[in-house]
């Protein structure tokens, strides 16, 4: 029943697809899942960047729930992401600004510009959710929190970090590649203008996944 909700059908839609992804990862048992997009983009490099990611985020997330307890990068871990994380937020459109005390990584592998990226934990203040990972705990929460459908998907999840350790890179890992032609394809979600591309494109990254395949199956222009 739609009666009370005050999201579109393409935002219903979204959520649906959501949370059918969540409840398939849940119903398996798998003890890690990622989600991403279907108009998602990379870095060609992007096995390598997780590697680094997850050094990262293991002298983060296994500070768990106790603030004051300080992880070393020797702490052993059985994930080599760490144990106590519930969201590792990869693909993002806004974040908020990382602290100083951020972990940070140069982007191995991304060619000879190499990225700098800031990984952290967030307290909401995110937006967009091209790629996401998840644990089997968390996988069950986020699927009991997304049922208050009020809001984007997106809005609800970056909530869920308001009670739950999320951790987030800036720039993002996995983003959106916009293809050529009419701006109407950018999103089956959010109203779109008029405009053109000539050009497909994807943002944030050195080396784009997409891009090169374009590049290489020779159609520049799509």
């Amino acid at each position: 029943n739609t009666s009370k909700i005050n999201r579109t059908m393409a935002e219903l839609g979204n959520w649906r697809s959501h949370v059918n992804a969540l409840r398939r990862a849940m119903e398996a048992g798998w003890s890690t899942t990622l989600i991403i997009e279907d108009n998602a983009d990379w870095d060609i490099a992007l096995r390598d960047q997780l590697q680094t990611f997850g050094n990262r985020t293991c002298t983060l997330s296994n500070v768990g729930r106790n603030e004051s307890l300080r992880v070393t990068s020797e702490t052993p871990t059985h994930s080599p992401y760490g144990d106590d994380w519930d969201l590792l937020w990869l693909g993002d459109c806004a974040v908020p600004t990382a602290p100083d005390d951020a972990q940070i990584f140069s982007g191995e592998g991304s060619g000879n510009s190499p990225q700098t990226h800031y990984v952290f934990p967030v307290r909401g203040g995110m937006s967009c959710l091209y790629g996401y990972a998840l644990n089997h705990r968390s996988v069950r929460t986020l699927v009991g929190w997304l049922l208050d459908v009020d809001e984007p998907t997106d809005f609800a999840a970056s909530r869920y970090c308001e009670h739950f350790l999320c951790i987030a890179v800036w720039p993002e890992l996995i983003g959106f590649h916009k293809p050529a032609g009419p701006h109407s394809k950018d999103s089956s979600i959010s109203d779109t203008d008029d405009g053109w591309r000539d050009q497909s494109e994807s943002r944030n990254f050195v080396h784009s996944a997409v891009l090169d395949m374009i590049q290489k199956m020779g159609h520049k222009g799509q």
